[in-house]
């Protein structure tokens, strides 16, 4: 059967198997790039579903605040005082507003005004500094 297998395809087979026995145990150059793909493409996955979870739990927080501010508007309605609850998207939290028994004159705002802009400023350096919004 060696016989057969003379001459150069013989020659080129050999030099295939040699290169084989000495690559063996080491990546190739295809199997590293199919290796390396998967790999990458599920953490850019993961960093994705991660991602959109964060987003909707903001989305859920956002949605409760809201529901929360109203049902306490209404239980302050309902005990005749003038506390009002409000939701502001700027600091994504709750601010509470005191006003007079008799009129629309705020006596406290919390947090403040002051507190929103200064709030506001901060998380857009903090989206400069980390080339995002903030």
């Amino acid at each position: 059967m060696m016989d057969n297998i003379q001459g150069s395809s013989f020659s080129s087979l050999q030099n295939k198997l040699v290169s084989l026995v000495s690559n063996a145990g080491r990546p190739s150059k295809t199997a590293e790039k199919t290796f390396d793909e998967p790999r990458v493409s599920t953490q850019r996955q993961n960093q994705d579903i991660e991602a959109y979870h964060n987003d909707r739990q903001k989305d859920e927080l956002k949605q409760e605040l809201i529901l929360l501010s109203g049902e306490l508007n209404k239980e302050m309605k309902r005990i005749n005082t003038d506390i009002n609850f409000n939701y502001n998207d700027d600091i994504q939290g709750l601010v509470v507003t005191v006003k007079e028994v008799n009129g629309d004159k705020v006596i406290r705002e919390i947090p403040s005004k002051e507190a929103i802009e200064l709030m506001k400023k901060m998380h857009d350096i903090v989206g400069l500094i980390f080339d995002k919004k903030g």
